[in-house]
């Protein structure tokens, strides 16, 4: 059964030869979870006859292992859209875009744990619970490379009781695309972007 459900968008649009990258963090009350990646709209051209293209995936989680908070990371693969994460408390997703548009969501499903047996001899009515939608503190941040825009880095953290490590999750995303693109990681800057003033999930798009 799924009792918790979480999601949010990313966006991204570039012309020429360089990659964008929208990434997504998101916190989860730790639990057994789910998460998925897709693309959900592109429209891509060409560069020097090559066709450009668009990817989401998970790239990142985090989870809670042998008593301690660990952090995975997974190889940046198209396929590693659908991922099974035991005791997950975060996870981050990953679009890139190169010579295109393109929209991709990011969902973390979380599975409710396994109800107590009912008294025996004793009839009941299995109860049956919407799965909740919780409120979010949410910060934009955008991604530069010697000043130039180059991605865009949205944080869902919860409204509530969070224990995300936001900052090393931007350090290590940033240092990411650092590597890709063959620069120096100081090349790469975190900053952040316009304020959400509500965090309802229908005003999450960039």
């Amino acid at each position: 059964m799924i009792d918790w459900i979480g999601y949010g968008w990313m966006a991204g649009s570039v012309s020429g030869s360089g990659t964008y990258f929208a990434d997504l963090t998101m916190e989860v009350p730790q639990g057994d979870a789910v998460a998925a990646a897709a693309v959900t709209g592109f429209s891509l051209g060409l560069e020097g006859g090559e066709p450009g293209s668009a990817a989401a995936y998970v790239r990142e989680f985090g989870l809670f292992e042998d008593g301690t908070h660990a952090v995975r990371s997974l190889p940046p693969d198209p396929t590693n859209n659908v991922i099974a994460i035991p005791a997950c408390y975060w996870v981050r997703f990953r679009l890139t875009v190169f010579q295109g548009n393109a929209f991709a969501q990011g969902l973390v499903f979380r599975h409710a744990p396994v109800p107590p047996p009912a008294p025996p001899n004793k009839a009941t009515i299995p109860k049956v619970n919407k799965a909740t939608i919780p409120k979010f503190r949410v910060r934009d941040y955008k991604i530069k490379i010697r000043g130039k825009d180059a991605g865009m880095h949205r944080v869902m953290a919860l409204a509530r009781g969070s224990v995300l490590p936001e900052r090393k999750i931007l350090a290590r995303a940033a240092a990411e695309i650092a590597e890709f693109m063959g620069v120096r990681p100081r090349s790469v800057a975190t900053v952040p972007a316009r304020r959400v003033a509500s965090p309802a999930i229908s005003r999450l798009v960039f």
